[in-house]
């Protein structure tokens, strides 16, 4: 979600809400990436492992490397050439500094790993952003 609400408090001028003065770290992935590692997993035969019934597995899709939120919110600035206005607040209970998918099971399993890097997942959302909410500029 950060992205969406990001953007459009960028382009409004809109203060955005930075928690522990920016200081955390999340995994952001690309949907393209999402989307793909959904694919290799339906396209995979599990008739072996319904036989010896393992009905199911869980598996992480993320980029499996977190990515500090000034980093992310410079990299969104960048995309959308303007600088957003900072608001900073203490860290909210029981939010955690530093998050990322294990995605060991799903290389393993498939020989999958996201690899869209955020600077183009950036540009590309920013580009569907522009196009769905302010078609034609």
């Amino acid at each position: 979600m950060a992205p969406i609400l990001f953007t459009e408090a960028i382009l409004k001028g809109v203060p955005i809400k930075v928690f522990n003065q920016g200081n955390m770290e999340r995994d952001f992935t690309y949907v393209d990436d999402i989307v793909e590692g959904i694919l290799q997993i339906l396209k995979k035969d599990v008739s072996a492992r319904i036989q010896k019934k393992e009905f199911y597995k869980v598996y992480n899709i993320g980029n499996g490397a977190p990515v500090k939120l000034m980093d992310f919110i410079a990299i969104l600035e960048n995309a959308l050439g303007k600088k957003a206005q900072k608001k900073y607040y203490p860290m909210q209970p029981g939010d955690v500094q530093r998050t990322w998918a294990d995605t060991s099971a799903l290389k393993a399993d498939f020989n999958y790993k996201p690899g869209t890097t955020l600077e183009k997942g950036i540009d590309e959302f920013v580009a569907w952003y522009l196009d769905f909410y302010a078609p034609g500029g």
